[in-house]
């Protein structure tokens, strides 16, 4: 259980560290069991579950770290991506042939070759471990000053035997509890882990750093009777570095797990340890995360705002303050009392906006208590939302290339509410299925509702995918493998709206086809000059599927995800304006307005349209 630290205790505390708090005694070995696994992994839940239920008969004696990896761990979309940089090279020293995996003490058990297991082996491999006795033992003490975000450990290793090697590794995992998310086979495996309030999936145990790299640091002197210690800091990031889809660090919800042992493979025992929490001021609002609904018929939007309390005295009164596209600041006071540590969501619901295709919402966290923030880089997030694309009146065109499990995929057009048109499932694998032409299918003053259904769970895998079209041959959504949006799970719902006035135009959407944004901001008014542009421009597939960016609008900072070599912005009047190598945009310095980025690749410069609104 975590403990909440004040100043002065704190004090105490690391007085107190000085002192040895490894034991001395000799003690068999404890379980690290490494668990390989993913989000579209139908059976990597009952994985989780096992290796829970193990953890929780022996919880002083067997700890956990669930590592995605692999293209089961494939992101689905913002806050999904679970991957680490350490996942795969952890994975490939394994063996595995399946998810999900995993190894106990990184052991190659009697009658195997390798050190990965299925699931059905842990718990007696576990009990095996268990009932060895360890050279060595790991003791950690830990705390995290959670005005700053630093954490800081002191290690402690024993040894109480001999060993036939000459150096161990000591490795310190950090791992994350109760980050929500997508997991296929959740319900059916592992119920329990389905978060009533949102139905996603509560993942625990995740790996998210190593504080002593890849493969640990080294510790020369093993022989019975030393004492090893050592001390590490690390200015907790809001997230990965490099994995801009990641979700959101929480302090308050890190584990560490320290392990001893024999080069990468053999580990000797290990332990667990939740941080100390130090609360150094007494008016910090932490504003977590925030999230808001897309349009859907209405111009309203439902503003989500998940804030902590990280001041040492319970917080009785927040303003939440939120502008939408760089509009007038709307002030929500909360009232409530939060304990240091403790949570809250709140939903300001009905917010009526005039929206454009993408939207942005910023929001501030300020007058905690009615006192000055005494930490103001935790109180601004941003967040984005859709309108509704407005399509033109006449036909919708639906494009269908179905994966390996065609029967799984189905879909239907809804018109205020009632099903006008629906397709699949489908009996041809992996080709692109016949055109839908759904004559007539926008009426102007109507409100439609795509949606597209996988009965397995898993969305469509490669090379599934499906666009819809209106009358005018340009996208209204585009979803499945390899898309802008990343591939769904059982559903995916798209709203748009009858044209209401405005004029047509397009973009190219890199990959020879012609989008109209439905604002007429679209740089081609004449949809051939636009499929001749188009068409004349060569992107290779590989490097448009890897790049992303958001949030469009822009306000201050633009990310862009993949793998790139230059990003270059040009003005309307196509004028060079910035030029960044960078994965994350400061556009502060640019005024409002529409910009078109230039991404170059190795292989082909790719074409995005952003617009700056502030």
């Amino acid at each position: 259980m975590k403990k909440i630290l004040f100043p002065t205790i704190a004090l105490f505390s690391f007085i107190a560290s000085a002192q040895t708090f490894v034991s001395t005694s000799i003690e068999n070995k404890n379980v690290i069991l490494e668990e390989y696994t993913g989000i579209s992994c139908v059976y990597c839940p009952d994985g989780h579950k096992i290796a829970q239920d193990l953890h929780n008969a022996n919880p002083n004696d067997v700890f956990l770290i669930n590592v995605h990896t692999g293209g089961y761990a494939n992101p689905q979309g913002p806050d999904t991506d679970f991957n680490t940089s350490f996942g795969s090279a952890l994975a490939g020293q394994t063996g595995l042939t399946g998810y999900p995996s995993g190894t106990v003490n990184r052991h190659t058990f009697s009658g195997s070759t390798t050190t990965a297991q299925s699931r059905s082996a842990w718990v007696a491999s576990a009990n095996t471990i268990m009932n060895v006795v360890s050279p060595v033992n790991v003791g950690i003490q830990s705390s995290i000053d959670m005005a700053t975000n630093t954490m800081t450990v002191d290690v402690e290793v024993y040894y109480t035997g001999t060993q036939t090697i000459t150096s161990n590794q000591l490795n310190i995992a950090i791992v994350q509890n109760g980050i929500l998310g997508p997991q296929t086979g959740g319900a059916s495996y592992n119920p329990t882990a389905i978060d009533p309030a949102t139905g996603l999936y509560t993942h625990n145990h995740m790996l998210r750093h190593m504080l002593t790299g890849q493969w640990g640091e080294t510790i020369s002197n093993i022989s019975q009777g030393t004492l090893y210690t050592n001390s590490y800091t690390w200015t907790i990031p809001n997230q990965l570095s490099g994995f801009s889809l990641s979700p959101v660090i929480d302090a308050t919800n890190l584990a560490i797990v320290a392990f001893v042992s024999e080069g990468n493979q053999e580990i000797l025992s290990g332990t667990e340890l939740y941080p100390d929490l130090i609360f150094a001021n007494a008016y910090d609002a932490n504003l977590v995360a925030s999230s808001a609904t897309d349009i859907m018929c209405t111009p309203t939007t439902d503003l989500t705002v998940d804030f902590k309390n990280y001041g040492n005295t319970n917080l009785t009164s927040v303003n939440i303050e939120y502008s939408i596209n760089g509009g007038t600041t709307t002030i929500y006071p909360w009232n409530g009392n939060l304990t240091p540590g403790a949570s809250e969501t709140v939903v300001i619901s009905n917010i009526s906006v005039s929206p454009n295709v993408s939207n942005t919402v910023d929001i501030t966290l300020v007058s905690p208590n009615g006192n000055t923030d005494q930490n103001l880089s935790n109180n601004n997030t941003q967040c984005t939302f859709n309108g509704m694309y407005d399509a033109p009146s006449g036909d919708i065109t639906i494009e269908v290339t179905t994966d390996n499990y065609p029967s799984e995929t189905t879909w239907k057009l809804k018109e205020n509410g009632t099903v006008i048109a629906s397709g699949g499932p489908y009996t041809t694998a992996g080709s692109a299925q016949t055109p839908a032409i759904i004559a007539a299918g926008v009426t102007p003053g109507s409100c439609y509702i795509f949606i597209m259904e996988d009965s397995y769970g898993d969305g469509m895998l490669s090379p599934g995918s499906y666009k819809v079209k209106d009358a005018n041959g340009s996208t209204i959504v585009w979803g499945g493998t390899n898309s802008p949006n990343g591939n769904f799970t059982s559903e995916e719902s798209t709203y748009f709206e009858s044209n209401s006035g405005v004029t047509p135009s397009w973009d190219c959407d890199g990959q020879g086809n012609c989008q109209d944004p439905g604002n007429g901001s679209g740089q081609y008014t004449d949809l051939s000059n636009c499929q001749t542009s188009c068409n004349n421009v060569s992107v290779n597939d590989a490097d448009l599927n890897n790049i992303s960016i958001f949030p469009n609008p822009v306000k201050n900072i633009l990310n862009i995800s993949g793998t790139f070599e230059l990003v270059e912005i040009y003005d309307v009047f196509g004028k060079l304006v910035l030029t960044s190598n960078k994965n994350t945009i400061n556009t502060s310095n640019l005024s409002n307005g529409i910009y078109v980025l230039n991404i170059n690749t190795n292989n082909s410069i790719i074409t995005k349209r952003i617009t700056v609104s502030k």
